[in-house]
């Protein structure tokens, strides 16, 4: 897999978050996007059920609708 597009709170920051450093949206060349950003809580968790092989990472609603306007432009 290659990382062809990093979005994240302030636009395009592929040397940022592809150092861990911001939620982020990563667009790859295998046709998928992943999703940086923190990993609940136990107290999270609790309302929330994964099937198997997946998760959950919390992403401020401000950060996310950041993200969201730029993915039209990946």
């Amino acid at each position: 897999m290659t990382i062809r597009r990093i979005l994240g709170e302030n636009g395009p920051m592929d040397a940022l978050c592809s150092g861990g450093q911001c939620p982020a949206f990563i667009i790859a060349d295998n046709g998928n996007a992943y999703v940086q950003g923190k990993k609940l809580k136990q107290e999270e968790r609790a309302n929330l059920s994964a099937p198997e092989g997946e998760d959950f990472v919390a992403i401020p609603l401000l950060t996310l609708r950041k993200i969201a306007a730029q993915v039209g432009e990946a």
